[in-house]
Parts: C-alpha cells; sequence; structure tokens
C-alpha cells in the first residue's frame, strides 16, 4: 500500500513530537501493510511556516535514522499546504514539495480550514491548474462547508481536482457526518486516495489498513486497492 498524507516527520508540525514517536509510527505503517510513506507536513502561514529546503534537510536525516533502525519501508517527502494567497508566491519560486505528478502535471495536497471554504479559492484553484499544476484536495468530509453545502466541494472536482479521503473518517472517528460523507463520496465514485493522515501513536496512529478495510466492504476488494495503489500518480524523489 502507499500512504500519501502523513505528518511523521518529527518535529515540525502538529504531528510526531519526537523521533522515537516517529520510528514507532513507521512500524505500525510497516506492520499495516504500507509499502511506501509519504511524509507530508504542514505548510501553513502563520502557523506551521516550513519550506521547502528545511524539510528535504530534515527529511534526508530522518531517511538516515529509519534506515539505521531497519526499518523495511520506501519514504518520500511531500508537503500538506494550507490554501491561501501564498500559494500562488510558492508556486512561481517552485517552493512547493511536490507529492508527484498526475496526468502529466505536478500535484500536491492542498487542504482547506475545518470550517470555510475562503472566498476565492476557486480563483485560486483555477489560476493553480492554468500554470499546470492540479491540487489534490484532501480530507473534504472534514470541513463543516462541503458537508453543509455539497455542490461548494463539486466546484472543484468540475475542475478536475482529485480527492483523498482519510481512512479514520471511513471507520467513523471523525464522526457519523464525516464518515456518511466519505462513504458518499466512494460510493459515487469521487474518490482518488484513501490515506491515514496519522498524527501520533494515540487518537491519531497510522490506520491505512482499516481505511481501506471499510472501503473493501462497500466496493469490492479490486476497487479497493485502487485507493491505495495510485497507478495514475507518479511520485516524485526530492532528493
Amino acid at each position: 500500500m502507499i500512504d500519501i498524507h502523513s505528518h511523521i516527520l518529527p518535529g515540525v508540525d502538529d504531528g510526531a513530537k519526537t523521533l522515537a514517536e516517529a520510528l514507532e509510527m513507521l512500524k505500525m505503517a510497516v506492520d499495516q501493510g504500507v509499502k511506501t510513506q509519504v511524509l507530508t507536513p504542514h505548510i501553513h502561514y502563520g502557523r506551521y511556516e516550513n519550506t521547502k529546503a528545511d524539510l528535504i534537510n530534515r527529511f534526508a536525516l530522518f531517511k538516515q535514522q529509519v534506515a539505521d533502525a531497519n526499518i523495511n519501508i520506501e519514504l518520500r517527502l511531500g508537503a500538506e499546504i494550507r490554501i491561501g494567497t501564498e500559494l500562488m508566491q510558492l508556486a512561481q519560486q517552485d517552493q512547493i514539495p511536490w507529492l508527484g505528478t498526475y496526468l502529466g502535471k505536478k500535484t500536491f495536497l492542498l487542504e482547506f480550514p475545518r470550517i470555510d471554504v475562503p472566498h476565492g479559492s476557486d480563483n485560486l484553484v483555477r489560476w493553480l491548474l492554468q500554470k499546470d499544476i492540479i491540487p489534490l484536495i484532501v480530507h473534504p468530509e472534514r470541513n463543516k462547508t462541503f458537508l453543509n453545502h455539497p455542490h461548494k466541494l463539486q466546484t472543484f472536482t468540475d475542475m478536475g481536482c482529485p480527492l483523498q479521503i482519510t481512512a479514520s473518517s471511513l471507520t467513523g472517528k471523525f464522526g457519523d457526518e464525516a464518515q456518511q460523507m466519505a462513504i458518499n463520496l466512494l460510493e459515487k465514485n469521487k474518490v482518488f486516495a484513501i490515506a491515514s493522515d496519522c498524527h501520533n501513536l494515540k487518537g491519531r496512529a497510522p490506520d491505512l489498513k482499516y481505511g481501506i478495510d471499510t472501503a473493501r466492504s462497500l466496493t469490492g476488494d479490486e476497487s479497493a486497492n485502487v485507493f491505495c495503489s495510485l497507478d495514475k500518480l507518479t511520485l516524485i524523489d526530492l532528493l
């Protein structure tokens, strides 16, 4: 399995705080069958002002520490970037840690706030698409505006933005509303990927297997495998 969304890189955001915690999270992921783990720290101006250069340096060190710990997993680096006008500057200056390429265009994980969809978000996404950048929208089922006004999410999917839902949403950890929306998106064939979005060893532990198992019970074995094999996505190695 490929997990494209996690907060395992230690000490950079609200994810793993220590190296020991990060290594244990990776071991949990391996035990569940994850072969490739993408580390996607937040880039959120005013809160987590991580830079591409600093994340690459931290990733290189962590990658060596994982090898020293004999944990057999392929690691890649990306980022979860909060929507905002800063995105334009990041894109223009090639400061986005790209997740990979999708349909021949660069892609990254795009995060909306938990409650709203900022005014002008559709115009910003259109600008990105015009630059041959496809935002992959993460956990839309956990956004209150998308929950209550599904047509607002439709605006972005109509433009061609793929969606990633959270494994824990499917298993009910984020509540009934998020679970039902995640299931609805699956049943309507609107989900590109399922990912763990894991943050720690307890409440937000690696759980991709359980999300995929839930999807499998809803869509069937072969269909569920698509959400964690991601044949249309080519990951980028930033090192």
